[in-house]
């Protein structure tokens, strides 16, 4: 006899974004950032933020259930966790990057008729630039996130003094910022759409490494690329397209590269077969739900690509948690 089934992991997924949607509100409320100084109580923290008490309590209560708050003798407060990633001010502030999943939210609930006849929800131009505000919160939300698994990344990836670096796609400059601290005399162009290195600007501008960093408006699909590169970054751009059209890039990628120089692909991929690891896969599908073209190659397909491109000692590295990216190098022959 069969031992039973137990449906629980399907009835978990069924209220899954229960979570989320109480994490999406708490943050566009400003909870944690008024719980920053201490613990209150939902009367306290009602007239703090106008809001009705009754109603309040219970996403305190359900924030508390989810370990993001800690609820005793009446008061709640943030716990460890949500004080280094959920109040705004602190240096690891997740807040613009949950605006982010709040914005995509909606545009999952259109999955069944994605599926069907295969259109996006929304294309990627409402956030590259099409709707101002979605624009800002997309790049502010890759830049908080980024600097959360990013240093994973940048650990992995060790370039020579005077390195110069083509962030392609780069969207906030999270990765160039982090590599010219990294590394001495590292200079980079940050090469991306016009709405997009306008806000740039901004993060870099913050980083006070505006004489290092500079940026580049620019259509990586139809503009050329700054040439005499030593590296180019290829940090989750690959994703958004189909597979002759990612060939292109790494051909104009090699081109830019001087000889000797360093192609860096960095991404969420997934592994032989496609159905794995879990992440990726539903990336894959939000990229159907935002993108006409994205989704997710294999880690191998990528890897072939670049040595029938004429690359060489192409390297695939799996990066630590948090970092849900693999990482891809190869070298232009000399």
């Amino acid at each position: 006899m069969k031992p039973p089934v137990d449906p629980g992991p399907i009835l978990a997924l069924v209220t899954a974004y229960w979570g989320s949607m109480a994490l999406f509100a708490a943050n566009e409320l400003g909870l944690f950032t008024a719980l920053a100084e201490g613990g209150r109580t939902p009367a306290e923290l009602a007239a703090r933020l106008g809001l009705p008490e009754r109603p309040l309590r219970l996403l305190l209560q359900a924030l508390a259930g989810l370990g993001l708050l800690a609820g005793e003798g009446g008061r709640f407060a943030n716990t460890p966790l949500a004080d280094a990633f959920l109040v705004d001010g602190r240096p690891a502030f997740l807040g613009n990057a949950i605006r982010y999943g709040a914005d995509s939210y909606p545009l999952w609930g259109a999955l069944p008729t994605v599926v069907r006849t295969g259109r996006p929800a929304a294309g990627a131009e409402d956030y590259l630039g099409a709707d101002p505000e979605r624009t800002r919160h997309f790049v502010w939300g890759m830049h908080a996130r980024a600097m959360g698994v990013a240093r994973a990344v940048v650990q992995a990836i060790d370039l020579p003094a005077g390195t110069r670096l083509l962030d392609l796609g780069g969207g906030p400059g999270t990765y160039a910022l982090l590599l010219a601290q990294k590394t001495p005399g590292l200079t980079a162009v940050v090469f991306d759409l016009p709405a997009v290195v306008a806000i740039s600007r901004e993060i870099i501008g913050s980083f006070n490494l505006g004489a290092r960093v500079g940026v580049q408006a620019g259509d990586f699909l139809r503009d050329p690329y700054p040439s005499g590169m030593s590296a180019v970054l290829l940090s989750g751009i690959l994703h958004r397209e189909p597979e002759a059209t990612c060939r292109e890039i790494l051909e104009k990628t090699r081109e830019a590269l001087v000889p000797g120089g360093r192609a860096i692909v960095s991404d969420v991929m997934v592994d032989a077969g496609g159905v794995g690891p879990a992440f990726a896969t539903l990336f894959g599908l939000h990229m159907l739900v935002t993108s006409e073209r994205g989704g997710v190659h294999t880690k191998a397909d990528q890897a072939r690509w670049l040595e029938e491109l004429g690359f060489a000692d192409v390297r695939i590295r799996e990066l630590p948690p948090p970092a849900m990216h693999t990482l891809i190098t190869a070298v232009r022959p000399a």
